[in-house]
């Protein structure tokens, strides 16, 4: 999930449902999701099996029965119920994992439901986009050639798991700002070219400029909270369409590297020389 954080697009994983015609998910209270969506609703989306991936662009609303802020929304009170079964019954290995390593009695009153109305799909196979629905900008704004060289985020004190995440050719979520809002693009980390490859043909159809805030998430979990592991990083993105093909190059000046490991979560920022 993407949100419009004011440092740029800021990309983390979220478990979600479908319920009323809306995306749903839960998250932290007091997450940078929550703060962002409440200043600025508009969010992107992305939801991969092996090849394909479903781009995806809404408008996002805070739903928290604690205040009842959103509860009594138009089309919200009758939906709740059913999205909130629905979640539960669908991530139910989740919620309980979730449970078993936070075991506060707290837990619920520290979360929020979010639904998102959904405005735009775009559906990819590889780089390609095979199928798009909804208001799309379409505006080519990207430049052609090579990108201007990044930098290597600083990884030495990151725990090994988590370094691991960004291997070569490892899959990772590129966060992009665009005038279709933010977006959540599969990539491929590149590191012995400095680059992180993605969808051009994406990028244009949301009107993506060669530059732009950019983040870089990779993540592995299972059901297990403590099993979560993650790496973000952001900074200053740069992008070049690869040619006639529907690949972007882009690179990436790295302002902060986020990593966390089950609820442990730590933030480097990037020294300037």
């Amino acid at each position: 999930m993407a949100v419009a954080a004011r440092s740029g697009p800021h990309v983390t994983p979220a478990v979600f449902d479908r319920a009323g015609g809306r995306l749903w998910f839960v998250t932290p209270r007091r997450s940078v999701k929550a703060r962002v969506i409440a200043r600025r609703p508009t969010v992107g989306g992305l939801a991969q099996l092996g090849n394909r991936s479903v781009l995806i662009g809404g408008r996002a609303r805070i739903v928290d029965p604690l205040t009842a802020r959103g509860v009594f929304s138009p089309g919200r009170l009758l939906d709740l119920p059913l999205a909130a079964a629905g979640y539960l019954g669908r991530n139910h290995r989740h919620a309980t994992g979730t449970i078993r390593d936070h075991q506060a009695p707290t837990l619920a009153l520290s979360r929020l439901l979010v639904s998102i109305d959904i405005r735009r799909l775009a559906l990819l196979e590889g780089w390609e986009v095979a199928e798009s629905w909804g208001r799309w900008p379409s505006a080519d704004l990207l430049l052609r050639g090579d990108p201007p060289a990044g930098t290597a985020p600083d990884l030495r004190t990151v725990p090994a798991a988590v370094r691991s995440l960004l291997g070569d050719d490892a899959p990772v979520v590129l966060g992009w700002q665009s005038l279709a809002g933010p977006l959540a693009l599969p990539a491929r980390w590149r590191p012995a070219a400095g680059e992180v490859e993605t969808s051009g043909a994406a990028m244009v159809l949301a009107g993506a400029a060669s530059g732009s805030p950019a983040s870089v998430c990779a993540e592995r979990s299972r059901y297990r909270l403590k099993s979560k592991r993650g790496l973000l990083l952001t900074g200053d993105g740069h992008a070049r369409l690869d040619g006639a093909g529907p690949a972007a190059r882009t690179t990436l000046t790295v302002r902060r590297t986020t990593w966390w490991e089950g609820e442990e979560l730590r933030s480097i920022d990037a020294v300037s020389v």
